[in-house]
């Protein structure tokens, strides 16, 4: 939050949490994060997710 609105940054950010119930995931999309990932995450599926991130930028 403090990274869109006091910063106004638009760096993607990925949450990584072991509090992946509904409020948490949602609460973390309305601040502006462009995904959220339950731990433990494999290390290919995070370089999958960063990588749809870094593609979205660049359209």
């Amino acid at each position: 939050e403090f990274l869109r609105n006091e910063l106004e940054d638009s760096t993607p950010v990925i949450i990584m949490s072991t509090a992946g119930n509904e409020s948490n995931v949602l609460n973390a999309f309305e601040m502006g994060a462009g995904d959220f990932v339950s731990k433990p995450v494999s290390p290919s599926e995070l370089l999958v997710r960063v990588g749809k991130l870094l593609r979205q930028r660049a359209n």
